[in-house]
């Protein structure tokens, strides 16, 4: 039996990982390292539409972030909206690229040469024409200060994958736009083949006001034909296999067959030398949100509260600052026009972008207490790690994330703006009112992402039989109460 390991979004990404990008990169880390089963590696190809497999060395090039595709002219298997190119045969699309983007076309080639060719005289010269080439938004730099090297597909596609009966395809839930799950499903089931698909929720269908519409449309016809297609589901908690349960009820289809695995947490993070505390910022004197900032994440309901905390007087009494980290996400000109418009926006309330994992080390480790007042989660990795950091932590009620935290932190909910004030006022005046969270903190005990991917490993492997239910033997597994 074969495990074959979908990487069409990870070839993708260009920047730091982030968020279901740091997860698949995990899970995928842990299949080649895997010995216990042979494991394949595939992309979908956006022009022949058909799977193709990634040579190993490719694979694991991907998988580490140093090697990544720019597929920005390339159409979307899932867009609803056909550009007028897409249909192009390949050839006459390669032509107009070389034609409108003459640069983007070197530098990928660049790209080619570089990854093939041995380090030697020559590669000086090729850095430098791989900066001049590139703007500095197209490849954020990563940690080290290195960037991603960008390659044409063909480098990453080697051949047509031909699935084989027993293989077992895992597709990841971020795939929605950059596979055909369709084609994939007709292709493996034509082979005997089997399709298991980790989807971390369905938050753009429960909540559309909170994403532009056409990633609304894309993602419930994903959603819609996974339901259907999939012979088996892994989750990430039970908030979401009921979330599953229901839309299928309305639908009018059975609930697919399922298989909890939690996540982990980054204790990456923690291992690496912690960078410096920015200079406005005083060691046990700032709260601390991690969050991409967008109106899902409840930012708006804390920048209230720390409204009110600043009038009456509190901020004064107890000098403290509310510290927002994260990049920007979608659908969120409202929310950072709110923040910048904030009384308190530069003195007392600050916002940080892109920290990489030694500045947010620092900024966990040195924080008084932190929050995480999400209106819904399927799960929730930035509070698990707050408690990682032994940090006292207010978290909401939202969607998976009191399943999550279990007893570990204060759990409130994220409607409730009298609520979190009061609690953060304590916790502010008080040392000794959030003195029992951080004991329960200390006592934390997170589940690795090596466990997480090797369930998940075995998940995707199981037998399939035709019995309802597939479900862990551990429910403990939601929190750290496991370990």
């Amino acid at each position: 039996m074969r495990l074959v390991f979908d990487l069409s979004s990870m070839v993708r990404w260009h920047g730091p990982p982030v968020g279901l990008v740091r997860a698949q990169r995990h899970y995928a880390a842990v299949a080649l390292a895997s010995a216990a089963s042979d494991v394949v590696f595939t992309v979908f190809d956006p022009i022949g539409r058909v799977p193709m497999q990634v040579p190993r060395d490719m694979a694991a090039a991907i998988v580490a972030g140093d090697v990544a595709c720019d597929l920005s002219f390339y159409p979307d298997p899932m867009r609803i909206k056909v550009r007028f190119h897409d249909r192009w045969p390949r050839w006459a699309r390669a032509l107009l690229m070389a034609i409108i983007r003459p640069r983007r076309i070197l530098r990928l080639e660049l790209g080619a040469l570089r990854h093939n060719a041995p380090r030697g005289r020559l590669a000086p010269l090729m850095d430098r024409l791989d900066r001049w080439l590139t703007k500095p938004a197209e490849r954020p730099p990563r940690e080290d200060g290195t960037r991603v090297r960008l390659v044409p597909f063909r480098m990453v596609a080697e051949k047509r994958f031909e699935p084989r009966p027993g293989d077992h395809m895992l597709l990841m839930n971020s795939d929605w736009s950059h596979t055909d799950i369709s084609i994939l499903s007709r292709e493996s089931r034509a082979a005997g083949a089997r399709i298991v698909v980790l989807l971390h929720d369905i938050i753009p269908i429960q909540f559309p006001e909170w994403y532009k519409r056409h990633d609304v449309t894309r993602f419930t016809d994903y959603v819609n034909r996974a339901v259907r297609l999939a012979d088996r589901f892994i989750l990430t908690s039970k908030r979401v296999e009921a979330d599953i349960a229901d839309y299928c009820g309305k639908l009018g289809i059975p609930s697919p067959k399922v298989m909890l695995v939690p996540l982990g947490c980054d204790s990456v993070r923690k291992s690496k030398a912690a960078g410096e505390l920015p200079a406005e910022l005083e060691a046990g004197r700032y709260i601390l949100f991690v969050s991409t900032i967008e109106p899902r994440k409840n930012h708006s309901m804390l920048m209230e509260v720390w409204r009110r905390l600043a009038l009456d007087g509190t901020l004064a009494r107890c000098p403290m600052k509310l510290v927002f980290v994260g990049r920007k996400g979608w659908m969120v000109e409202e929310v950072l026009a709110e923040l910048h418009d904030h009384p308190e926006y530069g003195r007392s309330l600050l916002h940080y972008g892109n920290a990489d994992d030694a500045a947010l080390t620092r900024l966990y480790e040195k924080s008084t207490f932190c929050l995480y007042p999400s209106l819904y989660e399927g799960y929730g990795l930035p509070p698990v790690e707050a408690l990682f950091y032994g940090k006292a932590l207010v978290a909401s009620t939202g969607g998976a994330i009191a399943e999550v935290v279990g007893s570990f932190g204060l759990c409130l909910d994220p409607h409730d703006v009298d609520g979190w004030e009061d609690a953060m006022r304590r916790w502010i005046s008080d040392p000794e009112a959030r003195a029992p969270y951080e004991a329960k903190a200390g006592a934390f005990v997170p589940r690795t992402w090596e466990q997480a991917g090797e369930e998940t490993m075995a998940a995707a492997l199981a037998p399939l039989t035709e019995e309802a239910g597939d479900r862990p033997a551990r429910p403990d597994l939601m929190t750290g109460d496991a370990a």
